[in-house]
């Protein structure tokens, strides 16, 4: 008899209290946009789980965003891909509807916009993203577990330094000053660096 598939969630108090910070100080409607993407967005990778059998340990909701924890050791490679790369192909694929279907629409090119963050945020080579995940899939397959890892270390540097590069010259060449929220999101990028 088949196993059902259940899904225990956790939420932590970050999360309540970063949702009500956004709220607070969100003049456009861009957080609650932001907070819909990322609950489709892992809602595509539960969808993709749920297509490949694989039960889901857990979905943390936290002030980082949400989580799911998953156990993918001993999926095939090409179910995999597939789980890592949902929630992305979700956010593309929401983000192209709002463009395609609703072009003169306000909200949805900002929902449209939020998608593509997301999802751009998400493909980053850094810490637990689904890029770095994605990579580590791919470069384990192709190599050494050991070069692999090394592999991936030197690529999520030279993405965070390639981010803060960015970030300062952009800084410099228009003579603006660095937000906090992007100082924040920055910060929250070097540490993901370093959390496996």
């Amino acid at each position: 008899m088949k196993e059902k598939f259940k899904l225990r969630m956790r939420f932590d108090f970050t999360f309540f209290a970063v949702v009500a910070f956004l709220v607070f100080v969100d003049t456009q409607g861009t957080a609650i946009l932001s907070l819909i993407a990322c609950i489709l967005h892992e809602g595509g990778h539960l969808f993709a789980m749920a297509v490949c059998g694989v039960q889901p340990e857990c979905v943390t909701f936290y002030g980082g965003g949400i989580a799911i924890s998953k156990r993918l050791d001993f999926c095939p490679f090409g179910k995999r891909i597939f789980i890592l790369s949902a929630g992305c192909l979700t956010n593309a694929l929401i983000a192209a509807s709002c463009l395609l279907t609703m072009p003169d629409n306000k909200y949805a090119e900002i929902f449209a916009a939020v998608n593509i963050l997301i999802l751009s945020f998400n493909l980053l080579p850094l810490g637990y993203f689904d890029g770095a995940q994605l990579l580590d899939t791919l470069l384990t397959r192709l190599m050494s577990y050991k070069t692999a890892l090394v592999t991936k270390r030197v690529i999520g540097v030279l993405t965070s330094a390639a981010l803060i590069g960015g970030v300062i010259l952009y800084a410099v060449y228009y003579k603006e000053t660095v937000s906090l929220s992007l100082g924040f999101v920055i910060l929250y990028l070097l540490i993901a660096q370093f959390i496996e």
